[in-house]
């Protein structure tokens, strides 16, 4: 099942291809996501706006989370950065040939490997949208100070 987030992307993508039929999609500096809008931060949104569709996404996510395997935090946050900037500075030829590279990846893949990558994110999506009920990303490091013990130590 596609997030709500992948279905308004989705929505806003069909829109600015009807409007402009020839254009490139935007790069991730152009989109202009309002404050709380992308769920896990506009980063994430602008980051997802980058391609042509879920499936995109996904390769690109599994192929990040290979090459940093056994890295330390700081070291993926490095890498991550690193690969983003690449993107950035590619122009809209190298942009769109990326894309489809990574749109035959994905349909090289196994259906079962897609499925389980699919419901994988599925079920990440659903993590995330009850933790942001609860209150805070992911549900960690917020305490209402309002709730829990009156002593002050965290629940």
């Amino acid at each position: 099942m596609k997030s709500p987030r992948f279905l308004l992307a989705a929505l806003a993508a069909g829109f600015l291809s009807t409007a402009v039929a020839t254009a490139a999609p935007p790069t991730a500096a152009q989109v202009a996501v309002p404050p709380g809008a992308g769920g896990a931060g506009s980063g994430h949104a602008r980051l997802q706006a980058l391609f042509d569709n879920q499936e995109q996404f996904l390769m690109f996510k599994m192929q990040m989370h290979q090459a940093t395997k056994g890295m330390s935090k700081d070291q993926k946050k490095a890498y991550r950065k690193q690969q983003v900037q690449q993107v950035k500075i590619m122009n809209d030829q190298q942009k769109a040939q990326w894309r489809q590279n990574l749109q035959a990846q994905w349909n090289a893949l196994p259906d079962a490997k897609k499925n389980r990558i699919e419901q994988k994110m599925a079920r990440h999506e659903a993590r995330h949208q009850q933790a942001t009920q609860r209150g805070g990303p992911h549900g960690q490091g917020y305490m209402d100070p309002n709730s829990g013990p009156s002593d002050g130590s965290p629940q």
